[in-house]
């Protein structure tokens, strides 16, 4: 067995921030540090302006010529892939006493720059973004990073996924007999009163929606609902976290959108977890994917929850859930007949407790501890 004493993570976005990436890189690396591991971070993100320059010349012409290539951005551009894959071999020198170099990317490495362990840890690749959420074949100018990326979680010595059926899915694709799925995590560390928050919940009038503007469309889904649910009960609420107003077919009385909320400022942060902790149930019933990270922190605090039945959600949590609804599609009746159903459900406490112990098992500690065992027992 290998010993683990220090590691090189590499983030897209400084990872001491929890505003990058949806907060896993600062989890990610203050468990590490936790377990006494010394942590060398790498932000590996392009300088800002060179990013913006190029999306708004290139690649907005590339976006209109080509309908909407999703990666023709800078952050997929060959030339940044070069710049960054150089500053991770300075970064290998500057880190001579790395026991690993682990990457939450599944674009960069670094393999043939160093001989210790590269480890890949990300959601899904480029290739599965396109068969899965877009359901279509990459075009031509699209190749270029899936290809590359294909080459790069091959060779590596670890490639972890944080979704069961994305692990299952590159295990048929790839031959890297290294590519596991250890579980899943909730990104939180605020402390609260399980009875306050469930006394809190049982007389809320509340309905959350978590996502940004990629789900508009079950937010859409959540107003019509949410209209005809209010005129049963008047005092009724809705607040959206990740978009506003103006990004809604309509936002009529008692819907509050409140943007993006930074986790990073104080505000914003106690904003958000008083939202969570203050909501009768968490919704997003966009299809395919309903915001999996945010749902499974708003289940960490007691909420019930109403979403369609995605691949990763069932398959972590079963066809049939006690802590909630499936809605079959993203349609407001059939969301609004689960909604009615949980403001009168008479099992209401027993889903919010079934909720969190859902998620019980999903800490950070006990993720990265399977991510260390993992790390020494390669050779």
């Amino acid at each position: 067995m290998r010993a683990i004493r220090e590691v090189t993570v590499y983030a897209h976005g400084d990872s001491e921030l929890l505003s990058t990436w949806s907060n896993v890189p600062y989890f990610f690396t203050k468990t590490l540090l936790s377990k006494g591991i010394r942590v060398n971070r790498v932000d590996i993100n392009p300088p800002s302006w060179v990013e913006k320059l190029y999306d708004r010349t290139f690649w907005r012409v590339m976006n209109k010529v080509l309908k909407k290539g999703f990666f023709t951005t800078y952050l997929h551009s060959g030339i940044n892939h070069w710049h960054i894959q150089r500053r991770i071999k300075r970064a290998v020198g500057r880190y001579p006493g790395s026991d690993a170099h682990i990457f939450l990317s599944f674009s960069h490495t670094s393999t043939g720059l160093s001989k210790v362990p590269a480890v890949l840890f990300c959601d899904w690749t480029i290739d599965y973004h396109f068969k899965y959420f877009q359901n279509r074949r990459p075009r031509s100018f699209e190749l270029g990073p899936m290809k590359r990326q294909d080459r790069i979680v091959e060779d590596a010595n670890l490639v972890i996924s944080l979704f069961p059926g994305v692990t299952d899915y590159l295990r048929t694709y790839y031959k890297n007999p290294n590519i596991v799925y250890l579980g899943n995590v909730v990104n939180s560390e605020v402390a609260f009163s399980a009875d306050e928050v469930i006394a809190r919940k049982k007389g809320s009038v509340d309905i959350l929606f978590i996502g940004n503007r990629k789900y508009v469309e079950g937010a859409n889904t959540l107003v019509r609902a949410f209209v005809r649910l209010k005129a049963r009960i008047p005092e009724l609420r809705c607040h959206i976290i990740g978009m506003e107003a103006r990004h809604l077919a309509e936002a009529p009385d008692g819907v509050q959108c409140y943007g993006y909320l930074d986790k990073a400022k104080d505000e914003d942060r106690n904003q958000y977890y008083s939202l969570l902790q203050g909501a009768k149930v968490i919704v997003n019933t966009t299809e395919k994917w309903g915001a999996f990270s945010s749902t499974i922190e708003a289940m960490h605090f007691y909420n019930p929850v109403i979403t369609s039945p995605y691949k990763e959600f069932t398959q972590t949590f079963g066809e049939k859930i006690n802590f909630g609804y499936y809605c079959e599609s993203n349609e407001d009746t059939l969301l609004f007949d689960a909604l009615e159903k949980l403001f009168h459900d008479s099992r209401y406490e027993s889903m919010c407790r079934a909720a969190h112990e859902a998620v019980q098992p999903f800490t950070w500690d006990s993720y990265i501890e399977r991510v260390l065992e993992k790390l020494r027992e390669l050779s």
